[in-house]
């Protein structure tokens, strides 16, 4: 087992968002729902920069991006945990697709179009913070950088007195959500064509663990 990285959870600033979006690209070059939209690896990162990049910024302009940073100043890990009052999409995916039809063609919009009419009819109507996405670099995973990341971001909830929302998109998360107070909320929500599946979790609020 990797020993433990040493990183400090912050929230990144619109002046670093030249080195988030790509920190945000690499973490989630291999993310389950992210793949089945763009199945081609190679071009996965330059097809998915336009997508992505609306929303990282509005979210690191609301101050919503939670970032994992080693001591040399790069960044491990990126999460973005919406306000309750933000329509809901999933992670890194617009329902708005870029002008360049070689960046999006039919299918890659139709999977878009797919997640995001999925997600927002499965959104609670309660006020919530909402666990957008959370990844970490490949070769830094199993170190420790994605519980600093969940952990700051549960702090800031119960802050917040607020009761959190997510779509785990594998087993393997689900399982990690479980082990820090999550519950499954719902039916699961298959993706079609060999897709993941995506299961809805929420964290209660503080009031409610009592």
């Amino acid at each position: 087992m990797s020993p433990a990285l040493a990183v400090r959870p912050r929230r990144a600033v619109p002046a670093e968002f030249d080195d988030l979006l790509p920190a945000y690209l690499a973490a989630f070059a291999d993310e389950a729902v992210l793949s089945w939209v763009l199945p081609d690896a190679v071009d996965r990162a330059a097809s998915a920069a336009p997508m992505v990049r609306d929303l990282l910024s509005a979210a690191v302009h609301a101050g919503q991006v939670i970032v994992a940073e080693c001591a040399d100043g790069t960044l491990a890990g990126v999460s973005l945990w919406l306000r309750p009052a933000d329509d809901g999409k999933r992670p890194g995916l617009s329902t708005r697709p870029p002008a360049a039809a070689a960046v999006v063609d039919g299918l890659v919009a139709h999977r878009l179009a797919l997640v995001a009419d999925l997600v927002a009819a499965h959104r609670p109507a309660e006020p919530h913070l909402y666990l957008a996405s959370i990844g970490v670099r490949g070769e830094l995973r199993g170190r420790g950088v994605g519980g600093v990341l969940l952990a700051e971001g549960l702090r800031l909830a119960d802050a917040e007195r607020l009761p959190i929302h997510l779509e785990a998109s594998t087993e393997r998360s689900r399982l990690l959500y479980l082990r820090h107070g999550f519950r499954d909320r719902g039916r699961p929500l298959p993706l079609p064509d060999g897709g993941p599946v995506l299961r809805p979790m929420r964290r209660p609020a503080p009031s409610a663990r009592a």
